[in-house]
């Protein structure tokens, strides 16, 4: 018997060493650790030295996205404006003024004020060379006289003022001085041409000193000033000339 166990552990170890030797190897799974496996190649020789310049020549891809945000900003970005041209201020024009009526002792008078305010005046003054005056006799008041400048002025006569020096031509209205009876005669014809009824010639009273004052080219300010100032001279007129 004990023989007879000892062949049958014999046998069962001989068939258990032929079955190990028959079983092939288990094969390793090597999908299971390799994905697209067959996809790989090895390149060798003068091919994979080209094929590797030609994948380090090829242009990158990947900033392509950022390019073409650069130029989407660059594209949507709003231009940004201009500033206006700073416009050139326009010089102001200067005007031109006549400031006539000043007689007798208001002659040295308004000529140290306009001095004091600094301006720039031609005098035109009667002087003996003038002869002969036109002018409109004196009216009632001072305030007819005036009236009366008004109509003329309205009429289109430019050279008049009137006399406010409290002597004898006093509320008289001056339409001119000239040097021969003539100048005064034709400058007579032309008032009564334009409707003036009541303006006759007669020889200059020498009593009857008479100047008047150009100004050219006077700012705002200064216009100003001069009105201000003939607003002092009772029976003065300032009126404004085209400029020449």
């Amino acid at each position: 018997m004990k023989w007879l166990f000892i062949a049958l552990v014999i046998v069962n170890a001989a068939i258990y060493g032929f079955s190990q030797l028959e079983t092939p190897p288990s094969s390793i799974e090597l999908t299971q650790r390799e994905k697209n496996a067959s996809a790989v190649k090895v390149v060798t020789g003068q091919l994979g030295q080209a094929t590797a310049v030609n994948v380090a020549s090829e242009p990158v891809t990947a900033s392509a996205p950022q390019a073409t945000a650069t130029a989407t900003a660059t594209a949507t970005a709003k231009p940004t404006p201009t500033s206006k041209p700073t416009p050139t201020p326009v010089a102001e024009i200067g005007r031109c003024w006549r400031w006539a009526g000043i007689t007798g002792e208001q002659i040295d008078n308004a000529r140290m004020k306009i001095q004091n305010l600094s301006l720039i005046a031609s005098e035109t003054a009667s002087g003996e060379s003038s002869k002969v005056w036109v002018y409109m006799p004196p009216l009632a008041s001072l305030e007819i006289a005036k009236q009366k400048a008004a109509q003329l002025a309205e009429m289109g006569v430019t050279d008049y003022f009137v006399v406010n020096n409290g002597g004898r031509w006093q509320n008289s209205i001056s339409l001119g001085v000239f040097s021969n009876r003539e100048a005064g005669e034709r400058h007579l014809a032309e008032l009564k041409a334009l409707g003036v009824k009541s303006a006759v010639v007669r020889e200059k009273d020498d009593t009857l000193r008479q100047a008047s004052f150009s100004f050219k080219n006077l700012n705002s300010q200064q216009s100003d000033k001069l009105a201000k100032l003939s607003a002092q001279f009772s029976g003065s007129v300032l009126r404004e000339n085209k400029c020449k």
